[in-house]
């Protein structure tokens, strides 16, 4: 054994689209989990109004969260994809779509 240390790979810096899209699921899931537990609260303190805000701010966001994710998403593919073939088809990685 020779001693020596093996270097640490440097850690890559994230992209913008990932941090946008990591940014847009935590912001998510901080909102629907305040809305849940306002929502919680007014049933603890048997308030007989309705939520209409609380509940379409919920909806609002998981739209806004689909949007995001399907554009990081189709981003990606771009990425993986040239000319046409996908470079785990052209190295020969079986894709489970191919696979029935």
């Amino acid at each position: 054994m020779s001693g020596k240390r093996l270097d640490k790979p440097k850690k890559k810096a994230w992209t913008t689209s990932k941090a946008i899209a990591i940014g847009v699921l935590l912001m998510d899931a901080v909102a629907t989990l305040a809305v849940l537990a306002l929502c919680g609260l007014a049933i603890v303190r048997r308030f007989e109004g309705a939520l209409p805000y609380l509940t379409t701010l919920i909806g609002a966001l998981q739209a806004v969260t689909g949007v995001v994710l399907g554009a990081y998403f189709n981003k990606s593919k771009a990425e993986n994809t040239k000319g046409g073939i996908v470079y785990d088809a052209a190295l020969g990685v079986p894709n489970s779509d191919t696979n029935l």
